[in-house]
C-alpha cells in the first residue's frame, strides 16, 4: 500500500483524486481547510490534515514519507490586490516543501499554456510552479489541462435571468475543454505508475467547443432560449469588477483571454495528449439532474 498526499481533497478534481486512490486501497493523506467539510474522505479511510497549502512547515510535514502527491495552486481570494505576488509565494512555498520533504513524485494540476513566461493572465502562475518543481530532486508530472467543463456552470445566473451567455470570443471559435473527473483519472493513473523522469501530459476533452454550443447546451437544459451577449475582449476586465471580481484577478483574466486569441493556448509539441470519456452533456448533466 502506498501513502498519497491530496492537495484540495474538497474541491472538484481532489476530491475525486482521494475518493478513487482510497477506492483502489491506496492510503491517502488529504489536505483540508476544513475537517468537517471533509467527513465522507474520512469515512473512507482517508487520513484528514487540516492546513494551508501556503504554510511550509505543515506542508512539508504532510508530504515526508509519501510516495506521491498531488498538488495544486489555490485560487487567490478573488478580490487580491496583487494575485501574481500571491501565487509566486505559493509557487515557492510548495517548491521548498517538495524539496525538503523529500516526496519522490509529484503530479501538479497545471494548464495548457504553463510554457510561457508571461501573457496567460494567472496561467503564469503555473509556469513559476512548474519552473520551481523543476528545480527539485522530485520527478514531477505536469497534467495540462484545458478549460474546465464545469466553468460553464458559472455562467448559470445569468442564462437563467437574463437569458444571456457572456462571451469574449469569437462565437464560432471552439476551444478544447476538460471535465475535472477526467483530470482526476489521468491523475490518479500518475500517481499509481509513476514516470521514470518529470513529463508534460496535455489533458484535454472527448470534443471541442464554442460559445454557441454551450448557448445551445443551456438552451436545452433551460428550456428557454440563451442568447451570445458577445463582448470584446477589452472589456472583460471592467465586466468582471462590475460582476464583483477584484481588479487584478479580472485585469489577468483579460490578460489570459487575449494570449488565447495569439494562440498562447494550446498543445506545446512534442507531449503526451490524453483525452478524457466525458463529453458536454456527459459532464454537465448531472448538475442539473441535482
Amino acid at each position: 500500500m502506498s501513502i498519497f498526499v491530496v492537495a484540495g481533497a474538497t474541491g472538484h478534481v481532489g476530491s475525486v483524486v482521494a475518493r478513487e486512490l482510497l477506492a483502489g486501497g491506496q492510503k491517502v493523506r488529504a489536505i483540508v481547510r476544513s475537517v468537517d467539510k471533509a467527513k465522507a474522505l474520512e469515512g473512507q479511510g482517508a487520513e484528514l490534515l487540516a492546513g494551508e497549502l501556503g504554510d511550509g512547515r505543515f506542508l512539508t510535514s504532510a508530504l515526508r514519507g509519501a510516495d506521491g502527491a498531488f498538488l495544486l495552486l489555490p485560487p487567490p481570494p478573488m478580490d487580491s490586490p496583487d494575485v501574481r505576488a500571491f501565487q509566486d509565494r505559493m509557487a515557492h512555498v510548495e517548491a521548498t516543501a517538495v524539496a525538503e520533504s523529500g516526496v519522490r513524485h509529484v503530479v501538479v494540476l497545471s494548464s495548457w499554456g504553463a510554457e510561457h513566461p508571461a501573457g496567460t493572465g494567472p496561467i503564469v502562475g503555473l509556469h513559476v510552479l512548474e519552473e520551481a518543481l523543476k528545480k527539485t530532486s522530485a520527478i514531477s508530472t505536469f497534467l495540462r489541462a484545458g478549460s474546465f467543463t464545469e466553468n460553464l456552470l458559472a455562467m448559470l445566473p445569468s442564462a437563467k435571468h437574463q437569458g444571456v451567455l457572456p462571451n469574449f470570443f469569437p462565437p464560432g471559435l471552439k476551444m478544447a475543454t476538460i471535465a475535472t473527473h477526467d483530470i482526476a483519472a489521468v491523475a490518479v493513473r500518475s500517481l499509481v505508475a509513476p514516470p521514470s523522469a518529470s513529463q508534460v501530459v496535455y489533458v484535454l476533452g472527448t470534443h471541442e467547443y464554442s460559445a454557441v454550443d454551450h448557448a445551445a447546451y443551456l438552451s436545452k437544459k433551460l428550456g428557454k432560449e440563451v442568447k451570445l451577449l458577445n463582448l470584446p475582449v477589452s472589456a472583460a476586465s471592467g465586466a468582471m469588477q462590475q460582476a464583483g471580481v477584484g481588479q487584478s484577478m479580472a485585469n489577468l483574466y483579460q490578460e489570459m483571454y487575449e494570449g488565447a486569441m495569439k494562440g498562447l493556448l494550446g498543445v506545446e509539441p512534442g507531449h503526451r495528449v490524453e483525452r478524457g470519456t466525458l463529453d458536454l452533456e456527459a459532464a454537465l448533466d448531472p448538475y442539473f439532474s441535482a
